[in-house]
């Protein structure tokens, strides 16, 4: 009786009726919700081309043709520039978010800022060569995820902008999406997000930007839907290969010439009579690197000045008594401004040149 009392006991323990865990079925979040709702618009496009770098440089590889315009990105913000010269946005990222601005070029001269307030927090902004398209980065109720893709157009009319949509599928994510970019020359566009990328790491695709069509829904399953709009793999987006090649020799040949840009556009500096810089990786200072980049980008602006000089000064010749009076006053202060630049550029190359000298005894 000893002995088999344990071992009725342990077959009586197991006859007892196991206890399920009350466990609650998870709720599909908001994002969760929009997502599944965006699914069947979601938008047939092709993808021929993908790159992963570094968040924080991610505008040097894209090889945006100039005739489209200018980005650009630091620690405070980004920023695009038209291809004239003459129109920029920029965000100005600080502890309590981002906001969009925007700035005309009159005369040489910037404007004064203006706030995009209508259009929330934005960021990363692009405008078509239309002068009223404007593509950005926005984060709200409208958004999937962090930032999504909005799209917004000026209304010349009433002097604003329309109210921004969001892109949709595949453009945005339940992830962080960032840029969208377009050469309309090449037919390529460009789409930056974090979507399954590790932190401080965003992937660069490049896409055929003539996507207006969406998906049918009748010849896909759910899943591959789903993967269509998550780009979870860019082969599945060629359904047509002769379009995807031409696409890609198109693309390469942009990185090509964005390469031989670079290199065309590296200054010869001299530092004395024995030595002289071709780019800026050869400047011993950290800090006079960036020094050297600022006073490229000074010389380049004060060429445009003088071009712009020019132009008023032709006006003023072909030009009423009444209107000469206007344009002697902008040419005045652009004349002023040139200076103020020659003077800038010249101490900015004193400063460079004898910081190098020090480091090169």
């Amino acid at each position: 009786m000893l002995i088999t009392l344990p071992s009725m006991a342990q077959r009586n323990k197991k006859r007892q009726p196991n206890r399920k865990a009350n466990v609650e079925k998870r709720q599909p979040s908001a994002s969760e919700l929009m997502f599944d709702n965006m699914l069947p618009s979601t938008r047939k496009v092709m993808f021929v081309d993908s790159m992963v770098v570094r968040k924080d440089e991610f505008l040097k590889h894209i090889p945006l043709p100039s005739e489209c315009g200018t980005l650009a990105d630091n620690k405070q913000g980004a920023s695009f520039q038209n291809d004239f010269i003459n129109k920029k946005y920029f965000s100005k990222r600080d502890t309590s978010g981002v906001k969009l601005y925007t700035s005309d070029r009159l005369a040489g001269q910037w404007s004064t800022p203006q706030e995009l307030s209508t259009l929330g927090k934005a960021d990363y902004p692009f405008l078509m060569a239309d002068g009223t398209t404007l593509y950005f980065a926005g984060k709200g109720e409208a958004s999937l995820g962090g930032y999504d893709i909005f799209v917004t157009r000026y209304d010349s009319d009433n002097g604003a902008f329309l109210e921004p949509q969001n892109m949709g599928l595949p453009f945005n994510s339940l992830a962080n999406d960032y840029l969208y970019a377009e050469d309309e020359i090449d037919s390529l566009a460009w789409l930056v997000t974090d979507r399954n990328q590790p932190d401080s790491m965003v992937c660069i695709y490049t896409l055929l930007p003539d996507g207006h069509q969406s998906y049918d829904v009748s010849e896909l399953s759910q899943e591959q839907l789903r993967g269509l709009a998550k780009i979870s793999d860019i082969k599945k987006t060629w359904y047509d290969q002769s379009q995807k090649n031409a696409a890609l020799q198109r693309l390469y040949a942009l990185r090509k010439g964005s390469s031989k840009k670079e290199k065309s556009e590296d200054v010869k500096f001299v530092v004395n009579d024995k030595i002289s810089y071709t780019s800026a990786a050869q400047f011993k200072s950290p800090s006079n690197r960036d020094n050297f980049k600022k006073l490229q980008s000074l010389k380049k602006e004060k060429e445009e000045n003088i071009k712009t000089l020019q132009e008023l000064r032709e006006r003023y010749s072909a030009s009423g008594k009444t209107a000469q009076r206007t344009i002697s006053n902008e040419i005045l202060s652009l004349e002023k401004s040139i200076i103020e630049q020659e003077k800038a550029i010249t101490k900015m190359e004193i400063s460079i040149r004898n910081t190098e000298n020090m480091l090169t005894k």
